[in-house]
C-alpha cells in the first residue's frame, strides 16, 4: 500500500509495528551481550576445570558477540524504517487536515449561498435591508459592535485552524521546530494564514503529534520526502 493512500490509522499503526520490530531487535541484541558476558565471567573457573575448554569457551563468547553485533545492525536498520515511519505519519496527519479545511471551506461558501439567498428573500419581502445582530460582549452580555460570524463564520474559522495544523506539521519536519507564528508560517511555507484578529493563544494550531514528535527528539529537517 502506498503513503498517499493511508490513512492516519493505518500511518500511526505502522509505527507501532516499527517500534516493536526495535524492540524486537535491541533485546536480542542485549540478551546476546549479557550471556556473552556471562560466559566471560565464568569462563576463568570453566578453564581451571578442564583447561581443554578454553578454545570451546572462547569460540562461544565470540559467538554471542558476533550475534549481538548482527542484532545491533538489525536493530540499526530498524530504526532507519521507524523514522521513516514516523515522518510518513506526521505528513499523513497534515493530509488529513488538508482535507477537514477544505470540507469546511466548501460547506461555509454553501452555507453562505444559502443565508445569502435568504436574506434576499426577507428583505424583498420586509422593504428594507437585513443583518446580523451583533455578538454579545462575553463579560457584559451587551452587544460588543462585533458582528456574528453566523454558521459560515464559525466553518471558516475552523477551515483556518485545521490549515494552520497542517502547515505546523510541514514546519516541524522541514525545520524540528515547532512554530507559534501565522506570519513564521507564511514566510517558510509560502502559506496564506496572515490574521490580526487571531493569534496562537486563542486556538488549537499545535498537534499533539508536533510536540510528542519534538519531545521525542525527533528531527527530519533534512530528509528525503
Amino acid at each position: 500500500m502506498g503513503i498517499f493512500s493511508k490513512s492516519l490509522d493505518q500511518a500511526q499503526a505502522a509505527v507501532t509495528k516499527a517500534e516493536s520490530v526495535v524492540q524486537e531487535w535491541e533485546g536480542k541484541a542485549a540478551a546476546a551481550r549479557e550471556e556473552a558476558a556471562r560466559l566471560d565471567a565464568e569462563s576463568g573457573a570453566m578453564i581451571l576445570a578442564d583447561e581443554s575448554a578454553a578454545e570451546r569457551v572462547t569460540l562461544n563468547i565470540q559467538a554471542h558477540e558476533r550475534r549481538a553485533r548482527a542484532f545491533d545492525g538489525a536493530a540499526s536498520e530498524a530504526r532507519q524504517k521507524l523514522h521513516q515511519a514516523q515522518r510518513e505519519a506526521l505528513e499523513v496527519e497534515a493530509r488529513e487536515e488538508d482535507k477537514l479545511a477544505a470540507t469546511d471551506r466548501k460547506n461555509a461558501a454553501t452555507h453562505a449561498a444559502k443565508v445569502q439567498d435568504l436574506k434576499r428573500q426577507l428583505e424583498d419581502l420586509d422593504g428594507c435591508e437585513w443583518a446580523r445582530a451583533d455578538a454579545p460582549d462575553i463579560t457584559t452580555g451587551r452587544p460588543s459592535g462585533h458582528q456574528q460570524i453566523g454558521k459560515s463564520g464559525s466553518l471558516e474559522h475552523t477551515a483556518h485552524r485545521h490549515e494552520t495544523r497542517a502547515a505546523v506539521i510541514r514546519y516541524f519536519l522541514a525545520t524540528g521546530n515547532v512554530a507559534h507564528d501565522f506570519y513564521l508560517l507564511d514566510n517558510e511555507l509560502g502559506t496564506s494564514l496572515n490574521t490580526i484578529a487571531l493569534s496562537f493563544g486563542q486556538g488549537d494550531y499545535i498537534p499533539k503529534s508536533v510536540y510528542a514528535a519534538r519531545s521525542a527528539g525527533l528531527n527530519f529537517a533534512g530528509a528525503g520526502a
